[in-house]
């Protein structure tokens, strides 16, 4: 599966709520108020569609960025492994 970074400009709720329904919600990481991760097998434009940034329903500034699956820093323990958990 891919993994991708969704960032808002700001904060708008119904992103997390549409992320959630899409791809279920434990394919879905809320890293803050204005940045989500998203794992799914579809493409990035979809997520961007069903995050409210693209389409004919947009309702949000931000942009989808597709992960590479290089990782560093320091940050709480359930992101690491939320990201290790499509690995095996």
């Amino acid at each position: 599966m891919n993994e991708f970074a969704v960032m808002l400009r700001e904060p708008d709720t119904r992103t997390l709520d549409n992320l959630n329904r899409e791809y279920d919600s434990v394919n879905v990481y809320r890293l803050n108020d204005v940045t989500f991760l998203v794992r799914t097998k579809r493409l990035a434009e979809d997520v961007s569609v069903a995050a409210g940034i693209k389409g004919e329903d947009r309702f949000v500034s931000g942009v989808v960025f597709k992960l590479n699956r290089s990782y560093a820093g320091y940050t709480s323990r359930s992101l690491w492994e939320w990201l290790q958990a499509d690995e095996g």
